[in-house]
């Protein structure tokens, strides 16, 4: 694939408060066919600072800058242009068809900038109406070309020694597109710069966000290692649920699974929690009481009992992030809720009905710091809004409860 064009990438600064912000100096008659266009559209939107670029069938394309959607081009794609997008990203004609069975898909694409240079996206493509017909919407998210270490992705001094434990489940929640991967990947790479404690790591995501390879370049005498699989339609492994358990039989030290999003992938965290190993993986979640409820719902109710004790003696940490846009809306900053697992704490779940969870979660956050290591998303969102790097107006939003 041949590198992009950076001479069509228009130059000057976006305005936040402007609804279209311009990517390209020359936007194509359209978008099939040629598709340099579109992968320079792709690349300067990352190159602007863009987490999102939405394209849905007769839509204008939209990127989201720092919290913020505006518009790309100044006209709505076509069927046949969003069809030749995704084909040209998923590399065959049958995308549009598998979309049409119901099944969405997640994978990564490249694009090639320059001789050393690459920029890598995940995609999202799922099948939607439009009109009366089928149409098609896409989410592409542009990927770190560096991977992040716990300083670069903020992590709370608090919880840092505890984020590391011999064995059981490090959970990190929160909605789509609120860094919950990011977290995970700079956890990872302080793993793998651990000179000290080399792990041999298994690594499962849909797609594969961060490949670690400067990481391991650039730290070859640390002997921890990384053993990463694809998850999806068409990749190295179908699902979650399978890929924990091929795991397993490989021995590693710590698996870390992209989600947690149904009974088998969480049936696969709980045997190799139990079975001693360092489990780290992510739930789609608003808070702590909200994520331990998502997570004991996946279990037909005969098991739920059973599988909830399961969870509360193998879970170590349990963290839910938000990111807010900073008060110059210029970057954003994550909001985290927190509760350590001791023996303390999982007496507490332990002994009281799976319906009274949310009230014990809630006791805890309020009890004195020598017995309860916890914080709540309200006291995270206050200490940013003293310390002036986000607005009221902003957390206020977030949490309209408070």
């Amino acid at each position: 694939m041949p590198a992009v064009d950076l001479s069509n990438l228009m130059e000057d600064a976006y305005d936040p408060k402007e609804p279209y912000a311009r990517v390209l100096n020359h936007e194509p008659l359209r978008f099939d066919g040629d598709m340099d266009p579109f992968q320079q559209l792709l690349v300067g939107a990352s190159i602007k600072g863009a987490s999102d670029i939405r394209i849905q069938t007769d839509s204008r394309i939209r990127i989201k800058m720092h919290g913020t959607q505006h518009f790309a081009t100044a006209r709505p794609l076509n069927a046949s242009e969003v069809l030749s997008i995704l084909s040209h990203m998923w590399r065959s004609e049958d995308a549009f068809s598998i979309l049409r069975q119901g099944r969405p898909l997640d994978f990564s694409f490249e694009v090639p900038i320059d001789r050393h240079r690459r920029q890598r996206f995940r995609v999202n493509a799922k099948g939607v109406m439009k009109g009366a017909g089928d149409g098609i919407s896409m989410t592409m998210r542009p990927l770190p070309t560096k991977t992040p270490t716990i300083d670069d992705v903020g992590l709370d001094t608090e919880v840092r020694p505890y984020m590391s434990p011999q064995n059981g489940i490090v959970v990190v929640a929160g909605a789509t597109g609120q860094g919950k991967s990011t977290t995970l990947a700079g956890i990872t790479r302080f793993h793998l710069e651990n000179t000290a404690d080399p792990k041999a790591i298994v690594d499962l995501q849909a797609p594969i966000e961060f490949t670690y390879s400067d990481v391991l370049t650039d730290h070859s005498d640390c002997a921890s290692s990384i053993e990463q699989s694809e998850i999806g339609e068409g990749r190295n492994l179908p699902s979650f649920g399978d890929g924990v358990w091929a795991a397993l039989r490989c021995a590693p030290d710590i698996i870390s699974l992209g989600e947690a999003r149904d009974k088998a992938s969480l049936e696969g965290c709980l045997e190799a929690s139990l079975t001693g190993h360092l489990v780290y993986t992510t739930t789609h979640a608003g808070s702590v009481a909200e994520g331990l409820r998502r997570m004991v719902v996946n279990f037909p109710a005969e098991e739920r009992d059973a599988r909830a004790f399961d969870l509360i003696t193998s879970l170590q940490l349990f963290v839910v992030q938000h990111l807010v846009r900073t008060s110059d809306h210029r970057g954003r900053v994550p909001l985290r809720e927190y509760l350590l697992f001791d023996d303390y704490v999982r007496d507490q779940f332990v002994s009281a009905p799976i319906g009274d969870w949310p009230k014990v979660v809630s006791r805890l956050m309020l009890e004195s710091a020598d017995r309860v290591l916890a914080r709540s998303m309200h006291d995270a969102a206050q200490q940013k809004v003293d310390e002036g790097k986000v607005s009221y107006d902003d957390v206020r939003r977030l949490l309209p409860r408070h």
